[in-house]
C-alpha cells in the first residue's frame, strides 16, 4: 500500500499532509489522521493533497465526514493542491460545492482563516 498522512499543528490551522493513493485500503488511516486533526479544537483543517495520485469515494467520504463533524466548531475543512485528476473527482461528485478547493495551502489558509 502506497499511502501516508502526517498531521501538523500550524497555529491557527491544522495541516493534514497526505501522499499516495486514497482508496478503501488506506481510508482507515486517512480517517484516523482527519480525526486527529479535529482534536486540535476549533481550527481550520487543511488537507494538502499535492502528493495524492488517486482519491476514491472512500477518501472523499472521510473528508465530508470531517467537515460534518467540525460544522459550527470553527472555520471548517478545505483541500489544497489537488492534482487535476483528483480535483476532477471532487467536481464530478459536486463535492467542490461543499468542500472548498484551493491551489495551494497558502490560499486555503487565506480562504478559511482570512474570513474570520
Amino acid at each position: 500500500m502506497d499511502y501516508g498522512a502526517e498531521v501538523a499543528d500550524c497555529g491557527p490551522y491544522v495541516l493534514v499532509n497526505v501522499h499516495g493513493e486514497l482508496d478503501v485500503a488506506s481510508e482507515p488511516w486517512f480517517r484516523g489522521a482527519l480525526l486527529e486533526s479535529i482534536g486540535f479544537g476549533d481550527r481550520a483543517v487543511i488537507v494538502d493533497m499535492r502528493q495524492v495520485r488517486f482519491c476514491a469515494a472512500a477518501g472523499l467520504n472521510s473528508i465530508v465526514a470531517t467537515q460534518r463533524m467540525t460544522r459550527g466548531l470553527g472555520p471548517g475543512v478545505a483541500v489544497a493542491g489537488a492534482i487535476p485528476r483528483v480535483r476532477k473527482t471532487f467536481e464530478i461528485t459536486r463535492l467542490d460545492k461543499v468542500i472548498p478547493l484551493y491551489d495551494t495551502v497558502a490560499e486555503a489558509v487565506q480562504g478559511l482563516i482570512g474570513q474570520r
